[in-house]
């Protein structure tokens, strides 16, 4: 078996630092739960207006 390279058959060394992405939070941590409550309900007010404007339109 031919080696390819110098890095075949050694072991890598681990970098000394972790990527500058990784283990980065927020300042503030945002309760996703309750802005999709928020949402959710934000779109059923949306969607009761809008059948009220059509049954307005409508007549019915």
């Amino acid at each position: 078996m031919n080696a390819k390279g110098p890095d075949d058959g050694q072991a890598r060394k681990a970098p000394l630092t972790a990527p500058p992405a990784a283990g980065t939070r927020a300042p503030f941590p945002w309760p996703w739960g309750l802005v999709a409550i928020g949402f959710m309900a934000l779109a059923w007010v949306g969607i009761y207006l809008l059948w009220n404007g059509i049954v307005l339109v409508l007549g019915l």
